[in-house]
């Protein structure tokens, strides 16, 4: 299991992009989903988020659960690897009093999306399985995928969101095959949300330094387990496109405080304006 460190909190590990217009459109909404990236380019408006988000990973890999090595990051001291200029990069964003905070990503990572014919990670990782019938391109991996936050529910909710907008996407474009390697504690889990198959056995992997297992998913098993439990919201988000949609709302003292500081902001634009000159006529 890995090395989770207890004095590490959610809190610690969640960035906060005071900077971003996430929320502008829909100030009282609660979370927002959607994609921050294509092969290693932020979405336009979502530069500010996309980079965070490999803060994010940093802070959750290395210094939480210690899954990464504090070597295998990039030389600006981020979580950014290779396999980013071939993935499509998801968030869950948190409409937060202190600002936008990014409380879930994952990553789809797509074989040749780069142009280039290499092994997905689970290829090199579990050679075995692969050896006779190397996966074809459009084939995908789920990757770094995170949820954090101080309420259990809330993150178990934005893991879920995490999910169905991962699942919309998969529904809305060709993809092949789609894979994951995972802790052995989490295959359980997933199989309550998810429709997963178990493809090999765990065997120690030096870059995740832990203890993981091959799993595939059945893409139309999963769509209809999310669909279960809401059934709109696969459709939604396809039509969405990427784009962001939002969920929820904000708890009302959060948006009684929001109005005051508006109208506290409107008064001073008020007093602080020049005065508009006037011409007697005579």
């Amino acid at each position: 299991m890995s090395r989770i460190d207890r004095t590490v909190s959610n809190a610690a590990v969640i960035p906060v992009v005071s900077e971003s217009p996430a929320f502008a459109s829909e100030p009282e909404a609660r979370l927002a989903t959607g994609i921050i990236g294509v092969n290693g380019v932020a979405r336009p408006g979502f530069e500010a988020v996309y980079r965070e988000h490999f803060e994010f990973r940093r802070r959750v890999y290395v210094e939480q659960t210690g899954q990464l090595d504090p070597a295998d990051l990039s030389d600006d001291g981020l979580d950014r690897d290779d396999d980013d200029s071939r993935s499509v990069t998801f968030a869950v964003l948190e409409n937060a009093p202190e600002g936008v905070r990014i409380v879930g990503v994952a990553r789809t990572i797509i074989k040749g999306a780069d142009g280039e014919d290499r092994p997905l990670p689970v290829e090199d990782f579990c050679p075995e399985l692969f050896a006779e019938h190397p996966l074809a391109p459009g084939s995908v991996e789920v990757s770094r995928m995170i949820s954090r936050h101080e309420r259990v529910a809330m993150q178990e909710l934005v893991q879920w969101h995490l999910f169905a907008l991962m699942s919309s996407y998969f529904s809305s474009h060709d993809v092949g095959r789609t894979f994951a390697i995972i802790e052995p504690w989490l295959e359980r889990h997933l199989a309550g949300v998810l429709a997963i198959d178990r493809i090999g056995e765990p065997r120690y992997i030096e870059h995740y330094l832990d203890y993981n297992l091959p799993v595939e998913f059945d893409l139309a098993g999963s769509a209809a387990r999310i669909t279960e439990r809401n059934a709109t919201i696969l459709g939604q988000l396809a039509a969405a496109d990427g784009e962001l949609e939002y969920f929820g709302r904000i708890p009302r003292q959060q948006r009684e405080a929001a109005a005051s500081d508006a109208e506290a902001a409107a008064d001073t634009e008020l007093e602080t304006a020049e005065p508009e000159s006037v011409t007697e006529g005579g």
